[in-house]
């Protein structure tokens, strides 16, 4: 597997679907995760929150099994019809979604939006810019970031991390050998975090417990999202297809295909050839679920520049979240102890 697509082969990792999965009628054969980032995805482009198709009480919590919403059962008909359009006119490519005609809201509209001004002209026609070799691009950012086999060193960070409240976080994380220790400072108090390819732990104030094998999906893929990218993981049967605004930085595209669900694509800053944005857009039922990871504040550290502000954007944004380090040590020591289960483990 290339290094490059670790995160996105860990959105379609082979896991089981859980035994908690009731009344799944069309998006079968999923892992949690995996179901969970689809419905994001529907929940996203219709701007609502989950309680548009399911049942929620005070007293019995979500009822995601239940059919009681007309919203839910219209919802099981969109996605037959989003399916059927693809297969049938786009060679089962994920040319139209959800979001094609809800941009956000719960009703398409219909109609053009009038006052209308004559448009220009004759209508502008669009040029196509010329667009550097993938190799003049790899090298232009090695060459800018540096030694670039730095950023596979034992590492320790610290800093603070933002979610979806905007409120910061104390943080520091031990990481080596896809490896990581991570302690937070939470409103509930410290916890402890240790992710491996052996499995998860969690420790609070209120003991330790094993993270579930769902959960560690989602902990692996994100704490690989906060990875820089190196210049050596990117494939060699890439391309470059685009330029892009990204703000007001200028940046050319390079897309890669992973396998023939996930395809990704680099966002190179023309100005300086560092990575400003990494996007991954994995293929469901219903369209591609994007995952979008901006670069930002690359300082400098002993002949490698490390970008001090990753900013990690999902269909879930209660997950989104934003790492902004105040101190990066490359080729740290890191005690192997630190990855160990801890004592104390709940059944």
């Amino acid at each position: 597997m290339r290094t490059m697509s670790l995160v996105a082969a860990l959105l379609i990792a082979s896991a089981t679907a859980s035994a908690e999965q009731k009344n799944v009628r069309l998006l079968t054969g999923m892992t949690d995760t995996q179901l969970q980032q689809t419905m994001n995805f529907i929940r996203a482009s219709l701007g609502v929150h989950c309680d548009f198709c399911h049942v929620v009480n005070d007293k019995e919590g979500w009822n995601f099994a239940s059919d009681e919403k007309q919203t839910k059962r219209t919802a099981r008909h969109m996605i037959e019809m989003v399916e059927q359009i693809n297969q049938q006119n786009f060679d089962n490519n994920a040319a139209v979604s959800c979001t094609t005609c809800h941009r956000g809201s719960t009703r398409p509209v219909s109609l053009p939006t009038l006052p209308q001004k004559p448009p220009p002209f004759p209508t502008p026609v669009r040029t196509s810019p010329t667009l550097p070799a993938l190799e003049d691009v790899v090298a232009r950012y090695s060459a800018a970031i540096g030694d670039a086999s730095a950023l596979r060193l034992p590492r320790v960070v610290k800093g603070f991390r933002e979610g979806s409240d905007g409120k910061p976080m104390p943080f520091e994380a031990q990481m080596m050998d896809g490896k990581w220790h991570i302690v937070a400072q939470t409103p509930d108090g410290r916890r402890e975090q240790i992710i491996t390819s052996e499995g998860g732990w969690i420790r609070t104030d209120k003991g330790v417990n094993r993270v579930s094998e769902d959960d560690l999906e989602r902990f692996r893929m994100l704490a690989n999202a906060f990875e820089p990218v190196s210049p050596l993981s990117i494939p060699k049967d890439a391309h470059v297809v685009s330029t892009e605004k990204i703000g007001d930085r200028d940046t050319v595209v390079v897309a890669l295909r992973v396998n023939d669900r996930v395809r990704e694509r680099l966002f190179f800053d023309t100005a300086n050839g560092l990575l400003l944005r990494r996007q991954i857009l994995t293929r469901v039922a219903i369209g591609e679920v994007p995952q979008q990871i901006d670069f930002d504040d690359y300082r400098n550290l002993g002949g490698v520049k490390f970008p001090f502000t990753i900013r990690v954007s999902l269909v879930d944004p209660w997950t989104s979240a934003t790492r902004r380090y105040s101190e990066v040590q490359l080729g740290a020591r890191v005690d192997e102890a630190v990855f160990s289960p801890p004592a104390g483990i709940r059944p």
